[in-house]
């Protein structure tokens, strides 16, 4: 079959090559925001290994706002405890090693949830399906050449090659991304040739599915973690320094339980997606190269310590997605798309800073025949702030207002593994906006016109779900000069305070508690749930001034700076 003819136009805005989570979130993403794209998989059919098996907090979040989570909730398990196979035969029990979020980032998803990426990619095909978009298969990008209008992608397909034009590419195609080759940007960084493990799903063990089960030995722990709504379990072993691999298959990883829990203890009937695995702690410097751009394990990858690959990828992707889309079809200009790494690269760099240290420390135990060390190692591999992701802040993005402090706005330190459990203080620009519930209001009811048996008191989320930036007004019911850009799907204005004829009541104060405000000051939400800016009422023409070159919000944020 002869190639397909090229074209200069564009036959679709967003090319996104790769369906695993970090493709399918800014799949759903662009299809709820009318941006019209593809997205296309080499692979021919949909994965079935489990690669990666926790989804955090903050990941949760964007499959909830999505309209994707239902799927996930009713699988994962939460808390997933370890048990320990002493060598001498002593069964020692500990807790999870997923850390709850702290009550102060008011989530309503606080427990990470074990669940195969298999299904996470499930889940986020079907609400890409329901939008509308499908995911075509067996399709692999070969070729790409852009200009100033555009990319041409050459596929290759089991009918022959074709070629498809974009107005942008996204390469969410993994740690082994052909789209990070196409376009020249270098995988930056190190393979570490002694911290190498054996992977593989495997079915047959007869065990209880409620731990975690790890059988410590001076050869190397082994460990099987139950993966929900089936038999299936995700084995893992490391290779201790020095040792030279097997090859992976069922009776290579049989033979290891015999020679180090015994004979009988463990008995495998199969064994898929069978890898040796090493970890690299690698990035690209920039995520962008002209219409191309990068997202997800195309653009760092790390060790798995924490569940931080699949989970970095979603919040990549779901930071893009708004950004193309204010680009592409809300008159935003292009340079909004540079924030994009602005803000994404550093969470990147402290991610595969973080997951290294703490994979070197359970590297160190794995070897030493006894759940004391490797218990406490494997504890520590979790945080509850940078693992969870709701402690992420872009507090030095370019779209960051912060204008002058005002009192009480302490600002608190980046967080970390480090970050203890006490009060946190108010949420300032760059942070991510928590939920807060006991509301209620005509708000809630014009939002939800046909929802039938509406709550009495409803979650700050319920407002803020959906494609629109939103502008709370706290205890300020004077005019605004952004009531001007309402109505629109862009902007939401919300008045909210104590007084029951107000838009939002805060019925039982909890949003006066957690976000600590002013009387009349704004807080200015993201579409991806990251507060931009808070201010006085008397300054926000500071905010509309600061927004404008980015013509964030259209040509409402333009006009409006002109206005006395």
């Amino acid at each position: 079959m002869t190639d397909e003819p090229m074209t200069d136009e564009p036959n679709t805005d967003v090319l996104i090559i790769g369906a695993g989570p970090t493709g399918l979130t800014l799949a759903c993403d662009l299809a709820r925001r009318g941006v019209a794209h593809r997205i296309v998989e080499r692979d021919p059919l949909p994965n079935r290994a489990s690669k990666a098996k926790t989804i955090q907090s903050r990941s949760l979040e964007v499959l909830d706002d999505l309209g994707a989570v239902d799927h996930v909730l009713r699988l994962g398990v939460p808390g997933l405890p370890l048990r320990f196979h002493e060598p001498a035969g002593a069964i020692v029990d500990r807790p999870s090693i997923s850390v709850r979020a702290r009550e102060s980032f008011s989530t309503p998803y606080p427990d990470a949830l074990w669940i195969g990426q298999f299904d996470v990619e499930r889940a986020l095909r079907e609400r890409l399906e329901d939008l509308g978009g499908q995911v075509e298969f067996a399709a692999e990008a070969v070729g790409l050449d852009q200009d100033d209008t555009g990319v041409t992608v050459t596929l290759r397909t089991p009918n022959g090659r074709e070629t498809a034009r974009a107005r942008y590419v996204v390469g969410a195609d993994g740690g082994r991304s052909g789209t990070r080759g196409l376009v020249g940007l270098p995988l930056n960084g190190e393979t570490y040739e002694q911290q190498r493990w054996y992977l593989g799903d495997v079915t047959g063990p007869d065990l209880d599915r409620d731990h975690i089960h790890i059988w410590p030995s001076a050869q190397g722990m082994l460990g099987l973690t139950p993966l929900p709504g089936g038999e299936l379990w995700q084995f893992q072993s490391p290779i201790l320094p020095g040792t030279e691999p097997g090859v992976p298959s069922r009776e290579f990883y049989q033979q290891l339980f015999d020679e180090r829990a015994g004979a009988g203890t463990v008995v495998l009937d199969s064994a898929t997606w069978l890898s040796v695995y090493r970890v690299n702690v690698r990035m690209v410097e920039d995520y962008r190269k002209g219409r191309v751009l990068l997202a997800g394990d195309a653009a760092h990858v790390h060790s798995p310590a924490g569940g931080q690959g699949m989970n970095t990828g979603i919040q990549d992707a779901y930071n893009l997605g708004w950004k193309l889309a204010g680009v592409l079809v809300e008159g935003a200009e292009t340079s909004l798309l540079d924030t994009y790494a602005a803000e994404r690269v550093p969470v990147a760099r402290r991610v595969l800073a973080a997951s290294t240290e703490k994979m070197r420390r359970a590297v160190e135990e794995a070897g030493r025949g006894s759940e004391d060390g490797l218990g406490t190692a494997l504890a520590g591999i979790a945080d509850g702030a940078m693992t969870t992701g709701l402690g992420i802040r872009y507090r030095t993005s370019p779209l960051t207002h912060h204008g002058e402090p005002e009192p009480g706005s302490e600002s608190g330190p980046e967080p970390g593994p480090e970050s203890g459990p006490g009060p946190m203080p108010r949420p300032l620009p760059g942070d991510r906006a928590p939920n807060v519930g006991g509301l209620k209001g005509t708000a809630f009811t014009a939002d939800f016109p046909n929802l039938p048996n509406l709550p009495d008191l409803s979650d700050l989320f319920d407002l803020l779900r959906g494609p629109h930036w939103s502008l709370l007004a706290y205890e300020h019911p004077e005019p605004l000069i952004l009531d001007r850009a309402t109505p629109t799907p862009r902007l939401r204005v919300h008045r909210i305070g104590r007084a029951p004829d107000s838009g939002v009541v805060d019925a039982e104060g909890e949003f006066l508690r957690t976000y600590r405000p002013h009387p009349g000051e704004l807080i200015l939400i993201r579409p991806d749930g990251h507060i931009a800016a808070r201010v006085p009422a008397g300054r926000e023409t500071e905010v509309i001034g600061h927004l404008a070159p980015f013509r964030l919000l259209g040509n409402h944020i333009g006009q409006m700076q002109e206005l006395p």
